[in-house]
């Protein structure tokens, strides 16, 4: 396929021209603006990286990780769909810029980069929350937390289950090896699903006050060393103990992936070849 005919497909589909998030500022460097496609620089989403004007396959990922880069270098010719702009570890480092030796790595390999973020998290279809509560069974009541003009957490419910056996399903649905649990109540009936990120207190707030008894979410222990996320994520935990609701947390990375997987629909009806692009590393973090 032509990179400009699926550009533009994505552009359509995920109303970049309207999108308002910004997050240059953190993802691109002096060092890296000038591998930078311009549109991106205006629109703040879309294609950041252009390289081969013809596709002969699609790759998406949550990352631009190191494993995911290590992956694409056996691909020519390709296109890597991400929905986030950065490369990601599950430690203090938490998010960072990428590299301008990994942007000559994909321009010498003819990979080009479109990203998606506020986007993706808000899409009606592949939203990121929507794609999770779909992965784990649970059946969508309604949307709330407006993320740049969408909403992007759920209400949602299951059959009433025994928090340990709820769990447990968690865990093999998102084929992680540990989840982070905080327990306050036996059973799981009611759930506010928010992937990646969410140990936001508005969201927590929210879900208590929407009757859920449970969370399920990415981020329940925050790792990343940013004085700002840290105090959020106190902030969170000093509220969830006036609250009490049971907390599940897969990892930023685990609970966004399903998104990465569902979305390969989307380039199939495109009539594109497409795979998701594992890193096992973050999967498998604990």
């Amino acid at each position: 396929m032509n990179l400009s005919s699926l550009t533009t497909a994505l552009d359509s589909e995920f109303k970049i021209a309207e999108n308002k998030e910004n997050l240059v500022e953190w993802a691109v460097t002096e060092e890296t603006e000038d591998f930078i496609n311009p549109e991106f620089l205006k629109h703040h989403s879309g294609l950041m990286l252009q390289a081969s004007d013809s596709i002969d396959r699609v790759f998406t990922s949550v990352f631009i990780s190191d494993c995911v880069v290590e992956k694409m270098m056996h691909e020519s010719n390709s296109f890597l769909f991400t929905h986030h702009q950065f490369n990601y570890y599950e430690d203090e480092r938490g998010l960072q810029a990428i590299s301008p030796d990994t942007f000559d790595k994909l321009l010498d390999n003819g990979i080009s980069i479109y990203v998606a973020h506020a986007p993706l998290d808000t899409h009606p279809q592949y939203g990121t929350s929507i794609s999770l509560a779909k992965f784990t069974g649970v059946s969508i009541e309604n949307m709330f937390y407006d993320y740049f003009g969408a909403p992007t957490a759920l209400i949602g419910h299951i059959l009433k289950s025994e928090f340990a056996d709820y769990s447990a399903k968690i865990m093999n649905d998102l084929n992680r090896p540990c989840l982070t649990l905080q327990q306050h109540s036996p059973y799981v009936e009611k759930i506010a699903v928010v992937a990646g990120g969410g140990d936001e207190p508005d969201i927590l707030r929210y879900a208590y006050e929407s009757g859920c008894d449970t969370m399920l979410t990415g981020t329940v222990e925050h790792r990343w060393a940013a004085p700002s996320v840290q105090e959020k994520n106190k902030l969170f935990h000093e509220l969830n103990k006036e609250l009490k609701l049971n907390l599940i947390g897969g990892t930023h990375y685990g609970t966004e992936r399903p998104a990465m997987i569902r979305i390969l629909d989307l380039f199939k009806n495109l009539g594109i070849k497409c795979e998701y692009c594992e890193d096992g590393k973050l999967l498998n973090a604990e």
